[in-house]
């Protein structure tokens, strides 16, 4: 049951958080200038009013899943914190002598309480009108690009990932212990074959036989590595029946030779580097048919509290300089600047057919998810046959037992070719305005987002999925991106340093 009433703090010892919590620290700035108020509208639809047990203050669960992001925390790591760190209760509005949540919780609020929540673009529309009411979003301009997310499960399966976290916790009692040697004789031994159960009965024996230990047990780095080992046997003991992967995630590439199993999110920002609009799609969708979507979401949000504001300039890679982005661009009346790559070009006849260029790998994928293997220019000499075609070569053993072989191969066939015609006019066009110095002056700033996307994975825990399932990694870009933005616009507003 959901109260309607917020809990007063009141205890004897609440004068110390002023001791403790002095004006400049982070956290005391951002709850005196964040209103987390707004979470209860987006969750009052999944709670009970009148039935049930009094239910945990969902602004302050909310709250939970913001200092994970913003400290890059698990869930019982946060937990464990948030027991003896005064800030993280100050933050949270406890007392200093109050108990925290179980870990259990927060996995719940997740799966139960924003499902079905359009998170992702309320709290980015939040910051954005924070952003414009404090003065520090002046920019017309925008700078796009996605970035990837590794599924949790990425690449292992059930019995390496086991292995991996067994792994890390061993070295982390051998970097951290005086008598490393005293462990090595006292762990279990490592089974011999490849059985999960027996694999899971030795994860379970070394956790056990480390927090029996005196000099290991409480040690940072030793409980992050129980709880991220624990975490995973829970995981695989829950979805064991079902599947062990991410069955949204798909694989995605970097580059020709290197590839990731996950998620993208594409982003947009202005030049203040607050980002204004965002969506996550699987790891194997291209960057080129985000573009409209981002740009619409960003006018919103920008145009929301500021009826003259509108988007002059986009900044985009060689992924957004489609011939189909540049009409997009020219009836949305921005000027697109991106340097043009003649694969991108599809003609009518291939719309929405389902193949789409990997920029970075330089390749297309076909409906399914394959990466080409070759590319070749096909010329003619007849010019009445059209623009000369970069046609790409698909792996006959993937065609063959492919699911969609009998919808995609012509009868007979062995492989599947796709070809696409080498730059349009449009894409001419863009080509001589990226030799001027305009072009090559504006460019420049397309280097903010890489440091955006830098600061996402690195600060704000982006660069691994810490659920599976696509709508479990919006709601992680949700937080991610919300706290990454106030963080920044306090900065920007000169309130934090």
């Amino acid at each position: 049951m959901l109260s309607q009433q917020r809990e007063l703090v009141l205890s004897p010892y609440v004068e110390i958080f002023d001791v403790v919590v002095p004006k400049e620290h982070k956290l005391r700035i951002l709850k005196e200038h964040i209103d987390f108020s707004f979470v209860y509208s987006l969750v009052k639809d999944n709670y009970c009013a009148d039935n049930g047990r009094q239910a945990e203050d969902p602004v302050r669960m909310f709250k939970y899943l913001f200092l994970k992001c913003v400290y890059d925390l698990s869930d019982r790591g946060l937990v464990d914190r948030a027991m003896t760190d005064l800030a993280f209760k100050y933050f949270l509005d406890l007392a200093p002598e109050s108990e925290v949540i179980d870990p259990s919780l927060l996995s719940k609020f997740r799966r139960k309480r924003l499902k079905d929540s359009d998170l992702l673009d309320s709290l980015i529309a939040k910051s954005v009108k924070k952003g414009i009411e404090l003065g520090v979003l002046k920019s017309r301009t925008l700078i796009i690009d996605s970035t990837h997310t590794s599924s949790r499960y990425n690449p292992y399966t059930p019995l390496e990932l086991l292995r991996l976290r067994s792994s890390r916790l061993r070295h982390a009692v051998y970097e951290t212990t005086t008598t490393p040697d005293k462990y090595k004789a006292i762990f279990p031994a490592k089974p011999a074959s490849d059985d999960l159960k027996l694999e899971m009965e030795y994860c379970s024996g070394l956790i056990k036989c480390v927090r029996d230990s005196t000099d290991a047990v409480g040690v940072p780095k030793v409980d992050e590595a129980i709880n991220h080992l624990e975490e995973t046997m829970g995981d695989i003991t829950d979805h064991f029946t079902s599947s062990v992967t991410d069955g949204d995630a798909r694989v995605g590439h970097k580059t020709a030779d290197s590839e990731f199993f996950g998620y993208k999110t594409h982003i947009a920002m202005t030049k203040e580097r607050v980002i204004t609009a965002a969506t996550v799609t699987s790891g194997e969708k291209g960057d080129t048919g985000e573009l409209g979507e981002l740009v619409a979401k960003s006018r919103k949000n920008l145009g929301a509290y500021d009826g003259d504001r509108k988007v002059d300039e986009v900044l985009g890679d060689g992924a957004y300089g489609s011939a189909d982005n540049l009409k997009l661009a020219k009836e949305g009346g921005f000027r697109l600047i991106a340097r043009p790559n003649p694969m991108l070009q599809k003609g009518n006849e291939y719309k929405d057919d389902g193949f789409e260029l990997n920029k970075d790998a330089g390749m297309y994928t076909c409906p399914a998810g394959h990466l080409a293997v070759s590319k070749a220019v096909r010329k003619y000499k007849d010019r009445s046959k059209g623009n000369d075609r970069m046609q790409f070569k698909f792996d006959p053993a993937k065609c063959q037992c492919c699911k969609l072989r009998d919808k995609c191969l012509s009868p007979g066939a062995r492989a599947r070719y796709y070809s696409i015609p080498i730059r349009t006019e449009e894409q001419e066009k863009q080509i001589e305005y990226a030799k001027t110095d305009e072009f090559r002056e504006k460019i420049r700033d397309r280097y903010m987002i890489e440091a955006k996307n830098s600061e996402l994975k690195h600060v704000f825990g982006y660069e691994k999925a810490i659920s599976f399932g696509i709508n479990s990694m919006k709601l992680q870009g949700a937080v991610a991106i919300y706290a990454s933005n106030m963080v920044r616009i306090l900065r920007l507003s000169g309130i934090m340093k």
